[in-house]
């Protein structure tokens, strides 16, 4: 497996978050353009159990992507949403595995199933970027997470109150809490393992 990890990582969920509006205020009505499709259409999906998890999981990744081209100082381009369907089996079939994880490690008193959830939440970005296969991508995730398992199971918690409080404003805040969880997401990703910029 191709190493992805950073030695030399440090985790700063404040800059993270930081960091993640700065990158989605700048452009904010294109962001929230990306969130209403990416939630419509998984919505839309999700009348079926099965439905939901062949498109959340690529929807994902080709979200990552667009932030990772952002990040280079490359132009947003809304179609590049479906790119995540590039990786298509590598992103259906983590989706699965890391739910059935952190639903699993839910049942044990909770905190297993936020670990779960912490050391896979790389996953979909490591795809975007490395296009390894599910597992590869899982471990790598895994991997670059550990050594701060306690920082990002906090980031992991902060991520779900924020979209709570956009679940809370009638559904509409989630439109700009999506993409900022995202972005977040992303400049954890960029901390942890770094981003190819040269691409």
């Amino acid at each position: 497996m191709e190493n992805v990890q950073n030695r030399t990582a440090s985790a700063n969920v404040g800059s993270w978050f930081s960091r993640g509006w700065e990158m989605i205020s700048a452009d904010l009505s294109t962001f929230i353009l990306l969130a209403l499709i990416y939630l419509a259409v998984i919505a839309v999906a999700s009348s079926t159990v099965v439905g939901g998890f062949l498109v959340s999981g690529p929807l994902t990744v080709g979200f990552m992507r667009i932030l990772f081209d952002r990040m280079r100082g490359k132009p947003i381009v809304i179609g590049d949403l479906a790119r995540g369907f590039d990786d298509f089996l590598a992103a259906v079939l983590s989706s699965i595995v890391i739910s059935a994880f952190t639903a699993l490690g839910t049942l044990f008193c909770i905190i297993p199933g936020l670990v779960a959830a912490a050391w896979f939440i790389l996953t979909p970005a490591v795809i975007a970027e490395k296009h390894l296969d599910f597992w590869q991508s899982m471990e790598a995730s895994r991997l670059a997470v550990q050594g701060h398992t306690f920082e990002v199971v906090v980031f992991i918690i902060l991520l779900a109150v924020v979209n709570l409080a956009g679940a809370l404003a009638c559904f509409v805040g989630l439109l700009v809490t999506v993409p900022l969880s995202f972005a977040a997401t992303a400049c954890a990703y960029d901390d942890l393992v770094g981003i190819n910029r040269a691409e």
